[in-house]
This record gives C-alpha cells, structure tokens and sequence, in this order.
C-alpha cells in the first residue's frame, strides 16, 4: 500500500468532506500512473481516503460521458462547462501525451 498526496482546492475538499465528491480525475502523471485499490490519499495533507477504484481513460471528453459529472462537479455543471473546468486545470497537452485517470475513494477514520 502507498500513500499519495493530492492537492484540491477548497471548494472540493468541502465536497470530499462532505461525501459529495467520491472520484477524483486527473491527469495521469507517471507519478500517479500505478494507483491501486488498497493505496490511500490524504487530500491536502488533512483528509485521509482509501482508494476502491481506478479507471483510464484517453481524454476527459470520454471521462465525462462514461462517469456521473455529479461525482466529479457536485454543483452539476453542464458538459461543456465540466470540460472547460479541466481543461482550464490541465492544458491539453498533457491530457492528450498522458491520458486521464478517474480514481474512486472512500474516506477514512469516521468522515
């Protein structure tokens, strides 16, 4: 089991906390590229979670048509908006060189 630190802004970290957001979807970094079931997050070095799931996909457009975008954007952006939400996080570059991963998680410790 490995420990992986994930930044998020605020107002997702409130979602996490709150056990609106369950999946976090990033870029797959190589340094992210061998997340597994099992592996825990801690969210902004205060938040620990245990990950149940991780999927691949090529672009974040197929991300949002396989996934709930609730899951991902509680506040339910329409498609589109959900798409330039990532796309004004990660440039497409390193959508298209790296692919996305989406990584579904449980907190720990009673949240």
């Amino acid at each position: 089991m490995k420990v992986y630190k994930f930044r998020v802004r605020e107002e997702y970290l409130g979602y996490i906390r709150s056990g609106e957001k369950r999946m976090e979807v990033r870029v797959a970094y190589p340094q992210w590229r061998n997340i597994k079931p099992g592996d825990k997050i801690l969210f902004n070095s205060e938040l620990p979670a245990i990950v149940t799931e991780v999927k691949r996909y090529e672009t974040f457009r197929q991300v949002l048509r396989e996934e709930p975008i609730r899951k991902i954007f509680p506040d339910e952006p329409s498609f589109e908006r959900a798409l330039k939400r990532f796309h004004g996080m990660y440039a497409k570059w390193k959508e298209n060189r790296y692919g996305v991963m989406v990584i579904k998680f449980k907190l720990l410790g009673g949240e």
